[in-house]
């Protein structure tokens, strides 16, 4: 008896060893354990996923390195991997399992559930079946009930530096007919989808972009994001030129022309400043403040660099650069040349027919060129704005104000003049022409700066003879009129250079005067002045053989020289000595 007891004890310990060996459960590394139960009552909510403890596949999971134990004869394990969702990449997910969506609604709400690892949290905070409006970040590895869960990998949305991105809303509301962008809500650059219903964002073209150099976690099913990258597949026209930063150069300013706001009051033409849009980066700002559409007042500085949506606004490039216009015959290159229109002045004087070739520089001041948009406008027909660098303006503004007055003032002067007068008048010519050209401008805030007249070519060779020999007749007269002026230059130099010597020499007697005494100095230049003689190589007797020795013009030399140093003695005693140095240094007369 006691030996059936005690076989009976080991059978059961054995058995239940086993058991408990066959229940152990641990989950390996890198995966997850989904648990499946075998046998029991239905959940009453769910069919294809038990939040509670019944039957079929469960919400709840076992973690990597969890020990757990299981009735080995109710449930089953599975292991799956982990899931990785790889940098660059997020994870759209759909749930299998949930509440059923509200009517009309295409995507689940977002609950908190760990990143969809807790499962019954979802179901428990009412997740909805479908999918979902939350995605999984890049780089990062989850531990999903993929029972439950279906993860899809799509990429990040990438924006290139340099570029911007434009966002269309599928899902949201319904937008009024009357208005071409859905409203803006604050969402996180669209990466926060939940945020963005919420708030009431609507279908349609999106007013803010997504700026360059960076990826953006964006639901692909909830909104279209247009790059350079996809932009070819896109339907409205648009091109990679289109997406670029728009960046204004030295010496140019950016006309705005906004393709959407407030209808414009009576015969206002150019919108008025609005406070706040940040240079038009903030375009929802400008609209909510009431700016108006079309060509605006505020302008864009030389140098911004400005990412800009291409839906709201065109940007006109206009120069604030000194800019040359010529009348002269243009090639086919110089199409685009802002004087392409102007060709060489053709006048008939006297039934002579005489070209002329004109030269004006001009500049544009900042606040004229959005009138020049407004008046002469550009080829913008497209619905789509972007950076345009037309010059079109420019040329027509070139052409009405500038090539009509110029051609007015030749005609003038082909019809109140001879040839005569034509040839010999062009300094007067040039000089009235800049007059013309200034009043011209001047109600258009264009500066101008300098009217040069070229050369003129009559169709006839005599007359162009005639034209050389009065173009070398005033060379001629420049170049006598140079030489004469050096001369009298020359002329000036050397009288000054004179004048100094003579108030040197003066200044330097006065000093020797001063220090050594009238008559030592005659002393000392009648000795300077005899050693400078040419004498005999040996004189005998006193100053009268000495005297009858020298050669009569050596002896009326020496004589001289004294009488000029008894002079100049009697000069370095009187007052009028002074004059020298008053004039020389602007002192006043002074007593001695």
């Amino acid at each position: 008896m006691i030996y059936i007891v005690v076989l009976a004890l080991t059978l059961g310990a054995v058995v239940t060893g086993l058991a408990y060996w066959r229940g152990r459960i641990v989950v390996p590394e890198g995966h997850v354990g989904i648990i499946t139960r075998r046998w029991g009552p239905k959940d009453d909510t769910f069919d294809r996923v038990a939040l509670g403890d019944t039957k079929g596949v469960q919400a709840r999971t076992l973690r990597p390195g969890q020990v757990a134990w299981l009735k080995p004869y109710l449930y089953s394990v599975d292991f799956v991997a982990r899931t990785h969702v790889p940098r660059d990449m997020i994870g759209v997910v759909t749930a299998r399992e949930g509440a059923r969506k509200p009517a009309r609604a295409k995507i689940a709400r977002r609950v908190e559930c760990d990143h969809f690892q807790d499962g019954r949290a979802f179901l428990r905070n009412g997740g909805e079946e479908g999918l979902q409006i939350a995605t999984l970040e890049g780089d990062a590895s989850y531990l999903i009930n993929t029972a439950l869960f279906d993860v899809r990998l799509v990429p990040a949305t990438y924006v290139p530096p340099g570029t911007l991105g434009l966002v269309t809303a599928k899902l949201g509301k319904i937008r009024p007919a009357v208005r071409p962008f859905g409203r803006h809500v604050e969402c996180d650059d669209f990466q926060d989808g939940q945020e963005f219903l919420d708030q009431g964002g609507e279908q349609g073209r999106q007013l803010a972009v997504l700026g360059g150099g960076a990826s953006y976690d964006i639901h692909p099913d909830l909104f279209d994001v247009i790059t350079v990258d996809n932009v070819a597949a896109s339907t409205d026209d648009l091109t990679a030129a289109h997406l670029q930063e728009i960046a204004i150069p030295m010496g140019y300013t950016g006309v705005v022309v906004t393709l959407d706001g407030a209808e414009p009051a009576g015969e206002t033409k150019i919108g008025p400043p609005v406070a706040g849009h940040g240079s038009f980066r903030m375009p929802w700002v400008f609209l909510e403040n009431d700016g108006v559409r079309g060509v605006q007042q505020t302008t864009l500085r030389e140098n911004s660099v400005l990412a800009l949506n291409p839906w709201f606004v065109r940007v006109v490039l206009i120069p604030t650069r000194v800019i040359i216009l010529e009348w002269k015959e243009k090639s086919a290159d110089e199409r685009r040349n802002f004087d392409a229109r102007l060709d060489r002045i053709t006048v008939t004087v006297q039934g002579y027919r005489i070209h002329v070739e004109v030269s004006q520089s001009v500049q544009i001041l900042e606040k004229a060129a959005p009138v020049l948009v407004s008046k002469f406008g550009g080829t913008g027909r497209s619905a789509l704005g972007g950076l345009v660098d037309d010059p079109l303006p420019i040329q027509r503004f070139v052409d009405n104000v500038l090539g009509d007055t110029v051609a007015a003032y030749f005609a003038g002067i082909a019809a109140a003049g001879t040839v005569e007068d034509f040839i010999s008048g062009y300094h007067d010519t040039r000089t009235n022409l800049s007059d013309k050209v200034a009043q011209a401008l001047k109600g258009w805030d264009v500066q101008a700066l300098e009217s040069n007249l070229g050369r003129f070519e009559a169709e006839d060779p005599a007359l162009n003879e005639r034209f050389k020999e009065t173009a070398d007749a005033q060379i001629r007269q420049g170049t006598l009129a140079a030489v004469t002026a050096s001369l009298e230059d020359e002329t000036r130099i050397a009288e000054a250079r004179a004048h100094a010597d003579v108030l040197g020499a003066a200044l330097e007697f006065r000093a020797h005067v001063e220090a050594l005494g009238a008559e030592n100095v005659t002393m000392i230049k009648a000795i300077e002045a005899v050693a400078q003689m040419k004498w005999p190589q040996v004189i005998g007797g006193d100053i009268t053989a000495m005297a009858q020795t020298l050669p009569p013009a050596v002896l009326h030399e020496l004589l001289t020289r004294f009488r000029e140093m008894r002079d100049e003695q009697a000069i370095g005693r009187e007052e009028p000595r002074r004059e020298i140095t008053d004039v020389t240094f602007g002192r006043a007369n002074e007593n001695p």
